[in-house]
């Protein structure tokens, strides 16, 4: 696991989970701009902004490291 850490599952996992945190966090905070404008703060948008930091940190993850393996 030393020698590959390209092939070994551990460090990828750990910097998969690091590149959803950075988006995750991302997408909170453009939530929390958003509320700083007034608006999303109803119950329906506040719902909805919240599975959007969820889903968009997981796209956004999915395909950063689509286009890394494509670029390795």
């Amino acid at each position: 696991c030393v020698t590959g850490v390209q092939t070994c599952a551990l460090p990828i996992l750990i910097l998969f989970g690091f590149t959803w945190a950075l988006f995750h966090h991302l997408f909170g905070g453009l939530r929390h701009f958003i509320w700083d404008t007034g608006r999303g703060m109803q119950h329906p948008e506040r719902e909805y902004l919240a599975q959007a930091t969820l889903i968009g940190g997981i796209v956004c993850t999915i395909l950063v490291w689509i286009a890394a393996y494509m670029a390795r």
